[in-house]
Parts: structure tokens; C-alpha cells; sequence
């Protein structure tokens, strides 16, 4: 229950954020969060030398710790969700954050959103979503200890966070909405590229009861990305296009390679037929460029293709802002800047039905004696 759930919070901090750490100290009351400044800040930027010491700053009375970045923004009603989603989590790590173009977690933030699912499990290969990140107390002082002798210049905190639970056997999971978000302050770690979450809850919290475990969907999506062996995959929009990411487990390949399998040429190894993505397109996508409209509406098919048979049909409230998020992230600049905000608003339409058609074609062809085709 959330009233046995004591979360202590620490805030790696940076002094060229001062303006801004009071806002998020406050946004978690009435949990306390301590400020961690870093104990170098002229030195070279590394936020593993903050993230060292956050990570130690585990409260003792806590059952869990959570360690933030200054620049994370949380969602209304911050604690409460916190509390509520980590009483039905309370051995798992928790991300509060994932990005919006995350190489493997992204994907499956949506696979997720794609179900009505408010737990999305994490890729063991990607990187740790280190902006908002929650341990058991226990597991949090031991990864205190893991990173305290990895030299700082190693920089990046989220590659050893995930190396850490990849060696505890630690499951790591996503809320669906995140509860946070990256605020729109400049960078410190020379990654210029925009920051955002997959799926943020804002303004507009879940009710009570959105965080309750649902094992069998939690069970299947799992599967649908663990058991698949050789071919594991995730869908991506990539500088316009849709493409297939072959993850390759087993085999160190690693997950932010820039490589990438044009979705036409290899969907039916994932079990598309290519010519009825097309076809459906041309039916569902009129009205816009259709080279655009024809990679998004691959992307959302074979997102539905996908999931096909997991959870309730229709998805879940957030699913429309994870497809924004996945058309904002993956279109070229010049292509957003022609669609407008409006041509932009129904490219996202448009994904969404694609996410329900590729869903339903998928599990009508499953009900059909072997070897035949559904029609229509």
C-alpha cells in the first residue's frame, strides 16, 4: 500500500541551475528532497561524479530512493502518483522518464500506451532513463557502491545504472505517463539534440487506480520483446522514415547503433505483408504528402501489427501523445516546419488509426485457418 512507501529524493544539481532547483525541491512536496550539488562543477562535466553521490543519499528510514536531475519537471499531483505507482512496483526500478527517441525504450514505452498498459518494461540493453530514476533503499545504496570507484570521466551515469541492474537482475520499468519531464533548459553535457519525454502526464494525472498490475499484460509485453530471440525488434521514425531495429540480443551489438532496415524491405520478418501496409495507407492517409504520410502510417501499423492480442483493444488515454511524441521526434526539421501545426496534428490522426488497423489486421489473420488471408 502507498502509506508503507517512504520515498526519499535527491536532486543532482549543477550551480548553473540555481534558478531553477527551488521550483522541483518544491514540486515534490510534501516528500523532502535534498539538493546534491556537484563537487566539481568547474571540472569536466560528468554526471556520474553528481550521480555518485546522489545515489548515496538514500534517507534512512526509506523504503525507496529516488534520484532527479534539476532540470526534471514533474507532473500535478507529483507525490501522490509517485507513492500510489511505486507501492505496486516496490522491487522493481522505476523510471519516471523516458526519451522520446530512446533506441529500444521509446518503442516500448509505446508498445505499452499501444495496450492501455500503465507499465512498460524496459529494454536491459538501453540506457537507464537517468533523469528520474527510483530504486528499492537497499538496491540504492548498493548501486552507491558500484559507481563510487568508476572514474568520473567515465561521464555517462545512465550506461553504469543499467549495468548495475542488468547485474542485480534488477527488472527495470516505465510509468505510462511518465510523471516527468525534461524542462526546456540549456544543456550541460554537450548532448544538444532536444530532450523530451515519450508520454509526460502534465497537467492531467491518472485517477486512482491506473497504476494497478495487470500480470498477464505485464507478462505479454515482456515476451513480446524478451522471448523473441533473433528477432527482437522495435519500430522507429527516423529522419522521416520508418525503419525496423533489429536489436540483436545476445550479441554486445550496441543498442544505439545508427544502423537501420527500411520497414518495406523487411516487415514480413516480423509477419507484415508490406503491399496490405501500403494499400490500407492509401485508404486511411489521404490528404497529406504521401511519402510522409506513408512512413508514419507504417510506423503506427506495424506498432498495432505488433501488439496484436495483448490487453483491451483501443489503447490507453496517453497512447495520442506517445504517437506525437514519436512523429515530433522522428520527422525531419523541414518536414515539420511544411506540415505546420495543423498538418502535424493530423499526421498524428492518422498514426493513430494505424496503430488500430495494424492491431486489427493482425488478429483477424490469427483467427483464420493456416494459410489463408483475411480480406478487407
Amino acid at each position: 500500500m502507498a502509506d508503507d512507501i517512504r520515498v526519499s529524493i535527491a536532486i543532482m544539481h549543477h550551480p548553473a541551475r540555481a534558478a531553477i532547483v527551488g521550483d522541483l525541491v518544491r514540486a515534490c512536496a510534501p516528500l523532502a528532497a535534498r539538493v546534491v550539488p556537484d563537487p566539481e562543477p568547474d571540472g569536466i562535466r560528468s554526471p556520474l561524479r553528481t550521480a555518485k553521490r546522489a545515489w548515496a543519499a538514500v534517507g534512512e528510514d526509506a523504503t525507496h530512493h529516488l534520484v532527479l536531475q534539476d532540470d526534471a519537471e514533474t507532473c500535478t499531483g507529483f507525490a501522490g502518483q509517485l507513492l500510489r505507482a511505486v507501492a505496486e512496483r516496490p522491487a522493481h526500478a522505476v523510471a519516471l522518464y523516458s526519451d522520446w527517441n530512446s533506441p529500444q525504450n521509446s518503442y516500448l514505452i509505446r508498445r505499452a500506451a499501444a495496450v492501455g498498459a500503465a507499465w512498460a518494461p524496459l529494454s536491459p540493453a538501453d540506457w537507464a532513463p537517468a533523469v528520474g530514476f527510483l530504486l528499492p533503499a537497499g538496491a540504492a545504496r548498493e548501486l552507491a557502491a558500484f559507481l563510487a570507484p568508476i572514474p568520473d570521466e567515465v561521464v555517462d551515469d545512465d550506461e553504469m545504472m543499467a549495468l548495475f541492474c542488468r547485474e542485480r537482475g534488477i527488472p527495470m520499468v516505465a510509468t505510462v505517463p511518465h510523471l516527468v519531464e525534461k524542462r526546456r533548459v540549456p544543456t550541460l553535457t554537450g548532448h544538444h539534440a532536444p530532450y523530451h519525454a515519450t508520454v509526460f502526464a502534465g497537467g492531467r494525472p491518472p485517477g486512482p487506480g491506473h497504476w494497478a498490475r495487470h500480470p498477464r499484460t505485464d507478462a505479454a509485453l515482456a515476451a513480446g520483446f524478451h522471448g523473441r530471440g533473433p528477432r527482437e525488434f522495435v519500430v522507429e521514425i527516423r529522419d522521416s522514415l520508418c525503419f525496423l531495429r533489429l536489436t540483436r540480443p545476445g550479441t554486445g551489438e550496441p543498442p544505439g547503433h545508427e544502423f537501420g532496415w527500411y520497414w518495406h524491405d523487411w516487415c514480413a520478418l516480423v509477419g507484415a505483408d508490406p503491399s496490405q501496409v501500403i494499400d490500407e495507407a492509401r485508404e486511411h492517409a489521404a490528404g497529406l504528402p504521401g511519402r510522409l504520410a506513408d512512413e508514419v502510417w507504417a510506423a503506427g501499423f506495424l506498432l498495432g501489427h505488433d501488439v496484436a492480442g495483448i490487453g483491451p483493444d483501443g489503447g490507453s488515454d496517453w497512447l495520442r501523445g506517445a504517437l506525437a511524441t514519436w512523429v515530433e521526434s522522428g520527422l525531419r526539421p523541414a518536414d515539420l516546419a511544411a506540415l505546420g501545426t495543423g498538418g502535424r496534428d493530423v499526421l498524428v490522426d492518422v498514426c493513430v488509426t494505424a496503430v488500430a488497423r495494424g492491431r486489427a489486421r493482425a488478429e483477424a489473420e490469427r483467427r483464420l485457418p493456416h494459410g489463408r488471408v483475411a480480406v478487407g
